[in-house]
């Protein structure tokens, strides 16, 4: 059985959660940790306001997992760095705007989990033979995402693999690979 990292977008507000387990539900813990701002968290996490924006699924050990989610759950910088002029443009939003401007963490969350996947791709390869690297796929809501990141000059490790999530009502994951991993709590 493999275990699972999980990203979930909020429809409303873009805020996104990195859980270690595949309900939302069990992040509350993890709100204060990972939006850190106190007048952007979400009062109550409700679970039809969550969907899946991308699981990282084939760990084999409970260290990877765990790795990839303390890296992972850090908060982001966006893919590309704000132009001076972009900048300019937020500091003349309202408050109300920059607040809707602030909660929108997708893209920055999808950067850093690349970037902490090439972070641990520089580890593994300095310590462990890259034939014995595990593959790790990536299943994602949007695919149009990777190739985002690799236009922003990152790359996927070579030990990578992406296939789309399939989903049910927008929150109700159907990949079969997805059905039977094991979460942090249970391991």
């Amino acid at each position: 059985m493999s275990r699972a990292v999980f990203f979930y977008r909020n429809i409303r507000t873009k805020q996104v959660l990195v859980c270690p387990s595949s309900t939302v539900m069990s992040a509350t813990s993890l709100i204060s940790t990972q939006i850190t701002n106190p007048v952007l968290r979400p009062k109550v996490i409700r679970p039809d306001h969550w969907t899946p924006l991308v699981v990282a699924s084939g760990f084999d050990s409970q260290k990877a997992h765990a790795n990839l989610f303390m890296l992972a759950a850090q908060p982001g910088h966006p893919l590309t760095p704000k132009t001076s002029e972009d900048i300019r443009q937020y500091k003349l939003l309202a408050r109300r705007n920059k607040l809707i401007a602030d909660m929108d963490m997708v893209e920055s969350q999808v950067a850093q989990l690349a970037r902490s996947l090439v972070y641990i791709d520089s580890l593994a390869s300095k310590a462990v033979p890259q034939e014995e690297v595990p593959k790790i796929k990536l299943f994602w809501e949007d695919s149009e995402w990777i190739k985002k990141v690799e236009a922003a000059g990152l790359y996927w490790p070579k030990w990578i693999e992406h296939d789309s999530l399939e989903m049910k009502r927008g929150n109700i994951v159907l990949n079969q690979e997805l059905r039977n991993v094991v979460t942090m709590a249970s391991a």
